[in-house]
């Protein structure tokens, strides 16, 4: 067996490890909780503290945590080169666009307990229908606690109708990628994630010293858009301390600038979105991916009609997806001008000045 030196990776590149990964992400608050590190680790030496990577065991210097990082710097050109080349239109900060529709899901027991109008359940339901994945990365509620996000993985229709809907608190997903390839050996699996999930599948995908075993098992990737993720533990605090019964929640939502907390029909809190504005990952300041740019279908609740989805189809391979679960009445949808989508492009513009303004500040 050939002797590694430490901080070299597997490839014989020279490699940064857990240590770089503390100082530079984990410490200096830039963390956003994906869980790439964590399920990278080949020894399992990365767990959770705090809602935040923690280590727990013996390092061995491979580098992965380090180069999945989806906030360590890298050239996102060669990603786009590759992921892009049958995608010719670019709409600035919306990234690469192939079409823009406003659709939602035709499946009323899809469309009961999903957010807006239920197309990502939908498109994965195709998937698995049809054997184009065996399964999908997604994000439940922890049983004991129902505003705390797990990643989870979804086998058929109940998974995902247990999985669908917002949260709004970070959750690891990219663990439960892992746990699909090391536990279930899945081969074809279809990822659901915000942006700092997309970069960071992504970078397995692409990066010199990827994890291919797990970025290459993923057959699409859905983003949805993101402005904000919070801390689990705060918005709880919140909560109890406004006299909500946690044991009731069933969905929570931000609306028109609103953070609603809701059981069935019955709204139990309606607050401005700016009284948890403090609760809210540091590591956010520092994104500007609003629309999740790097995934093959992005999906939102902005500039469509209620109880519709705004739909980015980015990818030839998204486009697959997109139309067939279209023909096989899975979903139903309204074609729009790209150009008519002005409040995601507000909100991108304003996540690209915030980290224009932290990074002036910094």
């Amino acid at each position: 067996m050939a002797i590694r030196a430490r901080g070299t990776g597997f490839l014989g590149l020279k490699v940064k490890i857990w240590g770089h990964l503390y100082t530079q992400v984990i410490r200096a608050d830039k963390c956003s909780f994906c869980g790439a590190c964590i399920g990278v680790c080949p020894v399992a030496a990365i767990g959770i503290k705090d809602e935040k990577p923690s280590i727990v065991g013996r390092c061995i210097g491979c580098g992965y945590c380090y180069a999945q990082c989806p906030h360590i710097p890298f050239d996102e050109h060669v990603v786009e080169e590759k992921l892009f080349k049958d995608t010719s239109s670019k709409f600035g900060l919306l990234g690469y666009v192939r079409a823009v529709y406003a659709a939602k899901a035709t499946d009323e027991e899809i469309v009961r307990v999903a957010q807006d109008g239920g197309v990502v359940t939908a498109l994965l339901n195709y998937g698995l229908d049809s054997g184009l994945i065996e399964c999908a990365v997604t994000s439940g509620l922890n049983e004991d606690d129902p505003l705390k996000p797990k990643p989870m993985l979804a086998f058929n229709k109940q998974d995902l109708l247990n999985s669908a809907g917002s949260k709004y608190a970070a959750s690891p997903n990219l663990i439960a990628l892992t746990s699909a390839v090391n536990d279930f050996q899945k081969e074809s699996i279809g990822f659901v994630g915000v942006g700092c999930h997309i970069t960071a599948l992504r970078k397995m995908q692409y990066h010199e010293y990827g994890a291919l075993k797990y970025g290459l098992r993923v057959k699409f990737a859905i983003g949805l858009f993101c402005s904000q993720t919070f801390y689990h533990s705060s918005l709880k605090n919140f909560l109890l301390e406004n006299g909500i019964n946690l044991s009731r929640i069933n969905k929570t939502e931000i609306v028109s600038g609103r953070f609603k907390v809701k059981s069935g029909e019955e709204t139990l809190l309606d607050v401005p979105l700016k009284k948890i504005k403090n609760f809210g990952r540091k590591s956010c300041s520092f994104c500007d991916d609003f629309t999740a740019r790097l995934a093959d279908i992005s999906v939102g609740n902005m500039d469509s009609p209620e109880g519709w989805c705004t739909v980015i189809v980015r990818t030839a391979i998204g486009e697959m997806l997109f139309k067939r679960a279209l023909e096989k009445g899975y979903i139903t949808a309204n074609k729009l001008d790209p150009k008519s989508l002005k409040l995601t492009l507000k909100m991108s513009k304003i996540k690209k000045r915030m980290v224009t303004e932290v990074e002036a500040q910094s």
